[in-house]
């Protein structure tokens, strides 16, 4: 119970004493850590590193999210190969793959879809 109530603390309530030996120890690993310069590159390295993660992370569920709304759309008209829908799912610039959807959006079928599309 008092370990949640330092991991909930704010800043400033996280440093008083919680009257428990892990919280302790926790406390003067944390004040250790912050007080080595090399253990704050450390860190700071690797939040940056999760940043950019996320981002591509972002970046590639949106290039999903769009090339399965493709597919929606082309099976609307028909069947849609294997093939094709590989082709589609393979795409990761969401910039091309919204011009796709457009298209997708427009095409009378999905064989029209797939002869406008040829080069992809």
């Amino acid at each position: 119970m008092k370990f949640l109530r330092y991991v909930r603390a704010n800043l400033e309530n996280s440093m008083k004493d919680f009257e428990d030996a892990y919280v302790s120890q926790l406390q003067k690993s944390v004040r250790k850590i912050k007080s080595n310069r090399e253990m704050e590159e450390r860190f700071m390295t690797l939040e940056e590193m999760l940043r950019e993660e996320h981002a591509e992370g972002k970046t590639e569920g949106k290039a999903e999210g769009i090339a399965e709304s493709i597919l929606d759309v082309l099976r609307e008209s028909g069947e849609v190969s294997g093939e094709l829908c590989s082709r589609i799912l393979a795409e990761t610039d969401p910039l091309v793959l919204r011009g796709l959807l457009k298209k997708a959006v427009t095409a009378k079928s999905v064989e029209s879809f797939e002869k406008e599309v040829a080069q992809l």
